[in-house]
């Protein structure tokens, strides 16, 4: 393993890789998708293996991926690869590896009840993985919202990083709505933190006919399972289901789950969900030019009017759900 590491450690993150080369007995290649990893299959006689090498910063994202995994194998939940090794130190960048996953990977969301039945089971499923059944040290998920307060926090923060000459005013509508929002929310009961996975991205779900497990776990941890719901509903690859199937998917994990706040949980986080995004978008136009938001792969030569076109969308979504 670590004769592997050592030699993928050396390679160039930006050099041009051949769709597959051999390196003594493994078969090696380079697997595109991620803005904050670099990702290899490596695969031989004896084994098939996923090195993830990801940038390095205050989230440590190769720990968390491989506690997350660790945690879910603790558990005995079987939804994700098979954790391997973890390296933080040898290397210049943090890495950790896994077995490699087989199945079908589509960026096409759920389009049945049937393959949207399969999405949340996983959810519901990893939702059991708890802080009572697992010893494995796991922080808090990177964005996870456990009430309305929690949620302005996370929005406030976010804003904070935005000189305010460079704040549009679409901007500060949103975020005034979200202030009123808050400001009028109910006080949900406390919740049993779960293991959350935190990128509801789908093409992190590998499908293996009615079992869908998932990958890329570098913002996992503890958080309001209710949450990955709105987190899900608000995703980018998500925003084209209309309102009907939203609250299909809403009761449908409450009864699942036996959550009697869920439903209210979800409703809550979701309007606040899409006003996070406007934030984290504004950010992104403001911090990228500055060289302030730092990738491992390079971003597309479009990705400045891509970007303003997803924040035009959000701002309408969240000012419509926010009143």
């Amino acid at each position: 393993m670590q004769t592997l590491l050592a030699y993928l450690a050396e390679q160039e993150v930006t050099a041009v890789w051949p769709e597959t080369r051999q390196w003594q007995q493994w078969h090696l290649q380079r697997i595109g998708g991620g803005a904050n990893n670099v990702l290899y299959r490596a695969t031989s006689a004896e084994a098939d293996w996923a090195v993830k090498f990801t940038i390095r910063d205050s989230r440590r994202r190769a720990w968390r991926e491989f506690n997350a995994l660790r945690a879910l194998q603790a558990a005995d939940l079987p939804l994700a690869p098979q954790p391997l090794w973890l390296d933080e130190a040898s290397y210049p960048l943090p890495v950790v590896s896994q077995t490699w996953v087989e199945g079908a990977v589509t960026a096409v969301p759920p389009q049945t009840p049937q393959e949207w039945e399969s999405l949340l089971r996983h959810y519901v499923t990893l939702h059991n993985a708890m802080p009572e059944n697992v010893a494995i040290p796991l922080q808090a998920a990177t964005v996870n919202f456990v009430s309305a307060a929690a949620a302005h926090r996370f929005l406030q923060q976010g804003l904070a990083c935005i000189p305010p000459a460079f704040r549009p005013n679409s901007l500060l509508i949103v975020m005034d709505l979200a202030d009123r929002f808050v400001a009028v929310q109910p006080e949900l009961p406390p919740i049993t933190l779960s293991l959350c996975r935190t990128d509801p991205n789908i093409l992190n779900f590998v499908r293996q006919g009615d079992a869908w497990l998932s990958v890329d776990w570098e913002n996992s941890g503890w958080g309001d399972p209710c949450f990955e719901i709105a987190d899900l509903l608000a995703h980018p690859c998500y925003l084209d289901i209309d309102a009907a199937t939203r609250q299909w998917i809403m009761a449908w994990y409450a009864e699942a789950v036996g959550e009697e706040t869920a439903v209210a949980r979800i409703a809550t986080y979701y309007p606040l969900m899409l006003a996070w995004w406007v934030v984290r978008l504004t950010r992104m136009l403001y911090e990228i030019p500055r060289g302030l938001d730092q990738r491992l792969v390079t971003r597309p030569s479009d990705w400045q009017a891509q970007t303003q076109a997803k924040y035009e969308r959000y701002v309408a979504l969240a000012t419509a759900a926010l009143q």
